[in-house]
């Protein structure tokens, strides 16, 4: 959404975002007026434009603290010779390797949703051999892929979705797969979901509210029974859930408490992935009608909900991607049901340690000697400084002894620990109004693609999805254009 700068504000720093009009890459300033950031660019055929990227300063001045000390990929396929981010790929000016891949296997979809980024919808699918060909391309680049995510379009509707399963989890460098989906496909073949948990598959589902109304704005069509289906489906399975939320300004942001009391009442469910609105793909038409939100507005939102259970205080950036783009919480489930963040048990700048290049930490043996000195630290801390110490004490000890009696293997070490770890993430996709460069070069969520390129999804969904969707990449389409001169 444009905001406007009143009075000339002081300069933060400078970065590349994208002409809102033509998307050319183009200088821009960083600039305060005290209260708020915003980008001020220049664009040589479009001229000057400003944006609102942050709603308090002094949030966005706290998160560049976050920054850690990055891994890089074992290789590279990108083109360092061209300007940043022509040769995208990654290239060596990347700052960062990957830690979640996602794998679009096909751009058919049974939605039409107003808000899709990939703008969904069209016939094509990726063959299990395009697949093959990406994963190995994935494995040369990276020693161990926490998580894979394959998603779409809908994932589910592609003809031979298991097979492309199989292949994912017949790789040993993969220690867990999980699957994106609005989950209509399980209604219509139910079997899939019971295949999905004899493979040990996460599923991740798109779940809005609990108001038709909701649904209708952001997805085209009332789908509330629909999803209680699903989510009763899901539940009587028992396999590995995780919500996906698209949290859009009036229209479900107050159905937040309530998809938060679910989560934490279910113990199928082990995550929660809260996504901001992003005015991308068919949502780049709503900017003038919903209000930006960014992680600092949702964990602001979230603060004080299911009984004060959710603090402000439990999230912290992630600080293997850029500060702006990622905040997390994880809480402890006790053996009596009751859960505990995580950040009230230690401090927080040894849990960002362990976290410091992945998403999900004790995934190495290395990191399970950290997750004991974790302990050891609690153990060790003045009496009273960790709520209901004995019951914490208790079901960390059987944490450790759950993943040491697996002599740790790192697909089983991550099984055992969801019965007791609950995961909040907030992930900020940027849009044209709001890319900024700096940030997508320390991204670690990428599409892996068929030429062997690991394309950061900002920069793909904002420079080179265009009118193709999916298939952009798969022809080498880009709407890539530079103010650089001497660049085409």
């Amino acid at each position: 959404m444009l905001r406007k700068l009143d009075k000339p504000g002081k300069t933060l720093g400078v970065t590349q975002s994208t002409c809102n009009t033509c998307r050319r890459i183009v200088a821009t300033k960083i600039v305060t007026d005290g209260l708020c950031v915003y980008f001020q660019k220049f664009c040589p055929v479009h001229g000057n434009s400003q944006n609102l990227v942050h709603k308090d300063l002094s949030v966005y001045l706290e998160t560049q603290h976050y920054v850690k000390p990055a891994w890089i990929p074992r290789e590279f396929s990108g083109k360092s010779e061209k300007p940043c981010p022509q040769g995208c790929g990654f290239c060596k000016r990347h700052e960062q390797h990957l830690c979640l891949p996602i794998i679009e296997i096909t751009s058919k979809c049974n939605l039409t949703c107003p808000i899709c980024i990939a703008d969904a919808g069209r016939k094509w699918e990726m063959s299990v051999e395009e697949f093959r060909i990406v994963i190995d391309g994935l494995i040369r680049a990276e020693k161990q892929v926490d998580v894979l995510n394959i998603s779409g379009g809908e994932p589910l509707i592609h003809s031979r979705v298991l097979e492309i399963v199989d292949e994912a989890l017949s790789r040993p460098e993969i220690v867990r797969v999980s699957l994106s989906t609005n989950g209509l496909a399980l209604l219509q073949h139910s079997h899939l979901v019971h295949e999905l948990y004899n493979r040990n598959v996460v599923v991740s589902l798109q779940f809005d509210g609990f108001d038709d109304n909701v649904y209708q704005a952001l997805r085209g069509r009332k789908l509330l029974k629909q999803k209680m289906r699903i989510l009763d489906l899901l539940a009587k399975t028992g396999i590995s859930t995780s919500l996906t939320v698209t949290a859009a300004s009036r229209i479900n942001i107050a159905q937040l408490p309530k998809i938060v009391d679910y989560f934490f009442s279910q113990p199928h469910v082990v995550s929660m992935m809260i996504q901001p609105l992003s005015f991308a793909g068919r949502a780049s038409k709503l900017t003038d009608q919903i209000e930006r939100l960014s992680v600092a507005d949702i964990i602001k939102l979230l603060d004080g909900t299911d009984n004060g259970r959710i603090n402000a205080s439990d999230f912290a950036p992630l600080p293997c991607s850029h500060p702006l783009c990622f905040s997390l919480a994880y809480y402890l489930v006790l053996d009596n049901g009751d859960t505990v963040s995580l950040n009230r048990l230690v401090d927080a700048s040894t849990m960002l340690d362990s976290l410091a290049n992945r998403t999900i930490f004790g995934l190495d043996s290395e990191e399970y000697d950290r997750l004991k000195d974790m302990v050891y630290e609690m153990w060790s801390g003045p009496s009273g400084s960790v709520p209901d110490s004995d019951t914490v004490m208790k079901t960390i000890r059987n944490i450790l002894d759950d993943i040491s009696s697996l002599n740790f293997d790192a697909q089983r070490a991550f099984t055992a620990a969801e019965k007791y770890i609950k995961s909040i993430f907030i992930h900020s996709f940027q849009d044209v109004e709001t890319f900024d460069l700096s940030r997508a070069r320390r991204c670690c969520q990428a599409y892996p693609l068929p030429d062997g390129r690991l394309m950061p999804v900002c920069v793909y969904n904002v420079l080179y999805r265009g009118a193709s969707g999916s298939l952009a990449m798969k022809r080498g389409g880009s709407l890539l254009k530079t103010s650089e001169k001497g660049n085409k």
